[in-house]
Formats: C-alpha cells, sequence, structure tokens
C-alpha cells in the first residue's frame, strides 16, 4: 500500500510549469525540421480545447502548411505527424492531403508479412499517432494494422504502452491491459505510465491505483528537466506533451479512489469504508460510516437504548445547560460562539444519520433516493469524518 505521505504534488503550478515550457518551445521549434516534435507540442495545447486557445490557432497554421507542402509524406516517417495534423486541423483540405500521403506510407509498408526491425509500422509512436485518426483509415488496412500491433506488443515498456493505446484507440477493449504495464524506472516510461492510466481511466482494469502512478513520478520528478537547454537533458517534447496531459486529467476530474486514499481519514472510518467505496457501493460505504458513528457515540456515552436522532439530542441537545451536556464539543459554552459552535455540530450530527443514514437504511439500494455519485460519496464521507473525529475529542460525561 503506497502512503498517503508520498504525494506532494502541486497539480497547478505543475500544469503552469509545463504550459509556459511548451509555449515557449513551439516559438523556437522549425516545423520543416521538426515535424513530430511540432505535432505533439500542439497535441499538449489541444488538451485544453479549442475555444479561445489563441496559441494552438496560430502555430497550427504552421503544421497545416506543412502538411500542404511537397516536402511532407515523402518520408515514412512522416507518418505519425501527418496523422497528427489530421488530428488536430479542421481543415478538410489539409485532411485530404494527409490521408492521402498516409494510405501511400501504409501501402508501401503494410504488404510485409513480417516487419523489419525500422519499419515503420514497428514503431510504436508512430503506430499510436496513426490510431488517433482510425475512422478515417480504410477497414481492410486498419485490421492488418491491429494484427500487427498483436504481434508486436512485447518489449519495453514504452512500446507496451503505445501499442496498447493504439489498440484502445483502434476499439479493442482490454481492461485487464495494466497488468502488462509497469512503470518501469526512468522518467520516459513513468510519464508514458502515467499518461496512459490517465488518458484510459474508464477502459483500464478498475483495481488500476492512480495513485502509484503519480507517487512513482514524484519519485523521479526531482530527476526531470522539464526546460530545455543546450546543456542538460531535458524532457523530449513528446513526453511533455504527454506529461501535460496527464496532469490537466488529473485537475479536470480527480480519481475518486485516489482522493479517497489522499484524504486523512480516521483509521476506523477508513478500514469500515475503503473496500466498499474502491468496489464503487458508495451507498455502502457512506451507511457503514454513519453506523460507526453511532458506535462511537454510543461507546464513549454508554448510551445504547436510543435511536441515532434521540442519541444525538440526549447528549448534544442540551445546550440551554451546558452542564447537562454528556458530549461538549468546546471549553467555551459560557460564550455564544462556543454554543453556536457546538449547536451546529449536534445539527451536522444529526443530520447525517437523518439525511445520510435512514434513507440508506430504509430503501432498497436501487431507489433513485440512494443513487449518488463518487464525489457526492467522498463528501459525504468527510462529513461523518470530521463528525467522528470531533466526537473522538470532545469531554464525555458518561452515564
Amino acid at each position: 500500500m503506497v502512503s498517503i505521505n508520498l504525494l506532494n504534488i502541486d497539480f497547478y503550478g505543475l500544469r503552469e510549469e509545463i504550459r509556459r515550457e511548451i509555449l515557449k518551445r513551439i516559438e523556437n521549434i522549425e516545423i520543416v525540421k521538426f515535424p513530430l516534435e511540432t505535432a505533439w507540442l500542439l497535441y499538449a495545447l489541444l488538451c485544453e480545447g479549442r475555444k479561445n486557445n489563441v496559441p494552438f490557432e496560430n502555430q497550427l497554421k504552421t503544421l497545416e502548411n506543412w502538411v500542404l507542402s511537397d516536402s511532407s509524406g515523402t518520408k515514412d516517417k512522416d507518418l505519425a505527424p501527418l496523422s497528427l495534423a489530421v488530428y488536430l486541423s479542421e481543415n478538410e483540405k489539409v485532411h485530404q492531403n494527409a490521408i492521402t500521403k498516409i494510405k501511400s506510407i501504409l501501402e508501401r509498408n503494410i504488404e510485409k508479412e513480417i516487419i523489419p526491425k525500422f519499419n515503420v509500422l514497428n514503431d510504436p509512436e508512430q503506430v499510436f499517432c496513426l490510431s488517433l485518426i482510425n475512422q478515417k483509415i480504410p477497414q481492410e488496412l486498419k485490421n492488418n494494422i491491429i494484427e500487427k500491433i498483436k504481434k508486436n506488443i512485447t518489449g519495453s515498456v514504452v512500446r507496451k504502452i503505445f501499442f496498447s493505446a493504439a489498440l484502445f484507440e483502434f476499439g479493442i477493449n482490454n481492461n485487464n491491459v495494466t497488468s502488462t504495464i509497469e512503470t518501469g524506472d526512468n522518467a520516459e516510461s513513468v510519464i508514458l505510465s502515467l499518461w496512459f492510466v490517465e488518458r484510459y481511466r474508464g477502459k483500464i482494469s478498475p483495481d488500476t491505483n492512480l495513485l502509484d502512478y503519480w507517487s512513482s513520478f514524484e519519485k523521479v520528478y526531482q530527476t526531470i528537466n522539464i526546460h530545455k537547454s543546450e546543456q542538460e537533458n531535458y524532457l523530449a517534447h513528446r513526453d511533455l506533451a504527454l506529461l501535460y496531459e496527464a496532469v490537466l486529467a488529473e485537475i479536470k476530474e480527480p480519481n475518486p479512489n485516489m482522493l479517497f486514499n489522499l484524504y486523512p481519514f480516521h483509521p476506523e472510518i477508513k478500514k469500515i469504508t475503503q473496500d466498499h467505496f474502491k468496489s464503487k457501493k458508495y451507498v455502502s460505504a457512506v451507511f457503514e460510516a454513519t453506523k460507526k458513528l453511532n458506535e462511537i457515540i454510543q461507546n464513549l456515552t454508554g448510551i445504547k437504548d436510543k435511536s441515532e436522532a434521540e442519541l444525538v439530542q440526549a447528549t448534544m441537545e442540551q445546550i440551554s445547560n451546558p452542564n447537562n451536556l454528556i458530549i461538549q464539543f468546546n471549553d467555551f459554552l459560557s460564550e455564544d460562539s462556543g454554543k453556536n459552535e457546538h449547536s451546529g455540530l449536534a445539527l451536522i450530527a444529526k443530520g447525517i444519520f437523518k439525511a445520510f443514514r435512514n434513507p440508506k437504511g430504509h430503501k432498497p439500494e436501487d431507489h433513485p433516493l440512494l443513487e449518488i455519485e463518487p464525489y457526492e460519496a467522498l463528501a459525504q464521507l468527510i462529513t461523518i469524518d470530521y463528525i467522528f473525529k470531533r466526537v473522538e475529542k470532545a469531554k464525555i460525561k458518561k452515564r
């Protein structure tokens, strides 16, 4: 189990640092010499969306002009930048020109029964870029490429990742694919593994723990040079783009299981809820947490013959006479501010049992009232956890 103390990443700061570097690089790159690198940087910018994306729109024109020029498509290695250009551009003329050149590259390489080592279809990066526009590839060519991927998917971590990603893009689902994906021990393989599990969250094994991959990234982060420098090794354009996509994905929609792992739940709450939550049984997770809250109130006060709401009333709500309170949340009950905090916490405790516990105890699990999303379940669990901790720290007058 990964320690929750391992992850200390400022996702928003990292996003801004990478974005500044992408913009700096794309302003200085020569498209004719580096079409693939240019395309990867544009791929990164597109992850922000097209709307009001001025840097993307301005620089996309250079890639489109390259596609329309006589210099593109002359080399087999142009397969990837041509494919990315189709993926990135909405210009139909660019699409038609690029697809013609892509088909020509494929037709002169795909007929070979055994793919030579340096054949473009043996290059996982090239094949992945092609897979992004799979809808524009004739079915016969597509089927042939898929079969060649399946025969060549073994090898390095990077090779497995890109070929596995290509299969997903081609519509070949294998939700257990992460069992063959390891993070490796270098920055490139760690970043690509992280990108893979972020991009294909809904397709990979549900047992995949995103926190493991981010923790692996954190371990190598200090060795990564994001900023391009002639004197030092720096992160390749492609790897920078894929890291950016992974960071944006986590900011846009944090993984619920990762959030659950990172939040410092009380050990008793975490123990009773984690299997339910990670199995996507969110109603059960919240229900068990409310039962655990009820249990600690009973055990600390010795009152075990009342319903949850009655228990709160008997132990927390006698605020008009603070000396009679069985549970005292603070030492300032002679002051209005202390009374207000205590009354508010008592109301939250009662609300937990009425809003979170009672419906779950009296309605079938498929009832619409119990249909909760993982983030809503997390919010409820955090609320329960907070009251649980406050009860545990409170002064108790046992009956």
